[in-house]
């Protein structure tokens, strides 16, 4: 977070920038995953059309390319590795490089290579690996741009788009509870895998996703 009327030129590690968010992962960060500092199910994969918060320019906005990202802590974006009751970062000594690029008095470093040589989730994964043509299947069925087109389509009451948008988060849903399933993986590395779930980037549409009677429902707020 950018502040003023000030003469500090160190960071004082007050926490607002990891309170904030975890950092955006780079090539330059390849050594800290390869390592075990930074494991993959802490990280979550934001996919092409996802509304986030872009921190150079302070507002929310559509991801152009995937980006892969710390994930939060507590139901928040605080960083995982912050800890808030001591003001302290777990891996402060191989921390990734946007968080050794970041002050919050001057963010033109940070804005400067902020889009540049980010990590994909093939770029952490074997070549040929079993479960990326399963990613490019959700990627293609569960696309978060068309999801959004499709959600606001319901809410007006178009009952074709709602049937689509219904088997949209039910495949999903069932990949997300099959695959950790079958394969004996943690389903923490979900979000590592296929992103986000569907009903989470729903709910900030305020589409609501209900399971009752063996179906989907949606509710429409706002």
């Amino acid at each position: 977070m950018q502040k003023s009327n000030t003469n500090e030129t160190g960071c004082r590690r007050c926490g607002d920038c990891c309170r904030n968010g975890g950092p955006a992962l780079h090539k330059a960060d390849l050594p800290l995953i390869q390592d075990g500092t930074i494991a993959l199910s802490e990280i979550v994969a934001l996919r092409p059309g996802e509304w986030v918060y872009d921190q150079p320019k302070q507002k929310v906005a559509p991801l152009d390319a995937e980006m892969l990202k710390l994930k939060g802590r507590d139901g928040t974006w605080t960083c995982i590795h912050f800890s808030p009751e001591g003001n302290t970062c777990g891996i402060y000594g191989a921390r990734p490089i946007e968080c050794e690029v970041l002050f919050c008095k001057d963010i033109e470093p940070l804005r400067a290579m902020y889009t540049i040589d980010r990590l994909t989730r093939v770029d952490l994964m074997p070549e040929g690996h079993p479960l990326l043509e399963l990613m490019a299947e959700h990627d293609k069925r569960c696309a978060p741009a068309e999801m959004e087109q499709l959600g606001k389509a319901a809410r007006e009451g178009d009952h074709e788009a709602g049937k689509s948008l219904k088997e949209m988060v039910v495949f999903d849903m069932e990949l997300r509870h099959l695959v950790p399933e079958k394969t004996g993986m943690a389903s923490e590395m979900n979000d590592f895998f296929f992103g986000r779930p569907l009903r989470i980037l729903l709910a900030g549409m305020n589409i609501k996703t209900y399971e009752a009677g063996g179906t989907i429902r949606f509710g429409f707020n706002g």
